[in-house]
């Protein structure tokens, strides 16, 4: 009431709050609860509007008691959202908006389906059911077409498709399922409950183990192996059936051809061990080859180049080689004569062995490729040049020298020339002395001078 007067009162001169009459105060108090009423009843709108998260749709053949705000929407009956609209169509079925968790889009992946199910075996309220499938991503539109929604199947429907026969049946056998526990029955089943609580710890150790090495992973992708499988082979209707049925066959082969499979089996052991050591043969042949392969891409790859270029050389080259045959057995007769020479070449080879080529790999190699110095009178001329350039240049310059022409034929030609060394009988010669000065100079050089 201190609150309501603070609210709607108002401050005196002396800053005290006056007092509100009792109507004022009912009235206000009368709001508060409509508007707090209000609230509370659209408590789910309001909590799916402010939450985050993402809206798909999904397109129901028809409708089926789901409620706006009030349907839970759930991912191995886990809630992960609420249904937020429902949408009638001409067609007699309705689209379903779903406002989804935040980060639960993507775990519904490409192609998800979507299904009605009751909370209970006998009915009640409804869910919707969405079951992840495809591709890893988004649903295509964020869209579950109806190809893609089941409606669920209650009790009560089973119950009308069964003939009335098979009612009568389950009556008797509710009956005697009953006179059973009453028979004994009663006592196993305490005895299974008793021993119950002794297994759950095995019980946990196996599931602990079948979640794997990697719990947050190993379990999940073998489900969503599994799933895939199972999408797979339940594509086209029909196929399983085909499949169980072409096994009945083979089965029924084998079982008619037994003593060949015995058989077979009992060589088997001997063909594997063969298998193996050839297996391991050609692991090391494998092993060079991997060695190899890599020098031989290279290769490989230019050798396309080269016989595409090597396919007109050998178009022109066909007739050449057909000529060929034919001066090959015109040239058999020179090799029939060329054996005979063949011999006597073969003895002058070996009379040149020994002395001669030990001469020529001796003192004339060591001559020719020594440099040349002079001796004697000729003791001041040298040259770091080897000596078969020597000659070989002398070679030239005779032919050089010789390259004059005459109405008689070649003639080698003659040039006149000046010297130092030409005059004679001067006090001093000028090439000697020269030559002195050039053999002192390289004495100093050599001493450091």
């Amino acid at each position: 009431m201190i609150v309501l007067r603070r609210l709607f009162g108002r401050k005196g001169v002396d800053g005290r709050y006056q007092g509100i009459s009792a109507f004022k105060l009912g009235i206000a108090l009368i709001v508060l609860i409509l508007v707090a009423g209000t609230a509370l009843f659209d408590k789910a709108r309001i909590m799916a509007t402010l939450e985050p998260g993402d809206t798909i749709t999904a397109h129901f053949a028809r409708d089926y008691r789901l409620e706006p705000y009030q349907s839970q929407v759930k991912i191995a009956f886990a809630p992960v959202g609420l249904v937020t609209g429902i949408d009638k169509q001409s067609d007699g079925s309705e689209l379903v908006s779903l406002k989804l968790d935040k980060g639960t889009l993507p775990k519904l992946r490409s192609q998800p389906t979507a299904v009605i199910r009751p909370t209970t075996l006998l009915s009640g309220s409804y869910f919707v059911d969405l079951q992840p499938g495809g591709a890893p991503g988004e649903p295509a539109g964020r869209t579950i077409p109806v190809e893609r929604t089941k409606l669920p199947v209650e009790l009560g429907q089973v119950a009308n498709t069964l003939q009335p026969d098979a009612l009568t049946g389950l009556q008797h056998s509710v009956g005697d399922l009953d006179q059973t526990l009453r028979n004994g029955g009663q006592p196993a089943v305490d005895q299974l409950l008793a021993d119950a609580p002794n297994l759950l710890g095995p019980a946990g150790d196996v599931f602990d183990a079948a979640r794997g090495q990697n719990p947050g992973t190993d379990l999940p992708n073998l489900v969503t192996g599994l799933e895939s499988t199972s999408a797979r082979l339940s594509e086209q209707q029909g196929r399983l059936d085909s499949i169980v049925t072409n096994l009945s066959s083979t089965v029924g082969t084998l079982g008619a051809d037994s003593t060949q499979l015995a058989s077979t089996i009992g060589d088997l052991p001997g063909t594997l061990r063969s298998a193996d050591a050839g297996l391991q043969r050609l692991d090391t042949t494998l092993g060079k080859l991997r060695n190899t392969s890599d020098d031989a891409r290279p290769v490989a790859r230019q050798l396309a180049d080269t016989l595409s270029h090597l396919n007109p050389v050998l178009a022109k080259t066909d007739p050449f080689v057909r000529q060929t045959n034919a001066l090959l057995d015109d040239a058999e007769p020179l090799v029939q004569q060329l054996t005979p020479v063949s011999r006597q070449t073969t003895d002058v080879l070996g009379d040149l062995r020994g002395p001669v080529l030990d001469r020529l790999n001796g003192p004339v190699r060591t001559f020719l490729y020594a440099p040349y110095k002079g001796t004697g009178e000729y003791a001041q001329s040298t040259s770091d040049v080897p000596m078969y350039q020597e000659i070989a240049g002398a070679v030239t310059n005779l032919d050089k020298v010789s390259s004059l022409f005459d109405p008689n034929g070649s003639a080698i030609a003659i040039q006149i020339g000046f010297g130092l060394g030409s005059a004679g009988g001067l006090p001093v010669n000028l090439q000697h002395f020269l030559d002195q000065l050039n053999q002192q100079i390289h004495r100093n050089q050599q001493e450091g001078r």
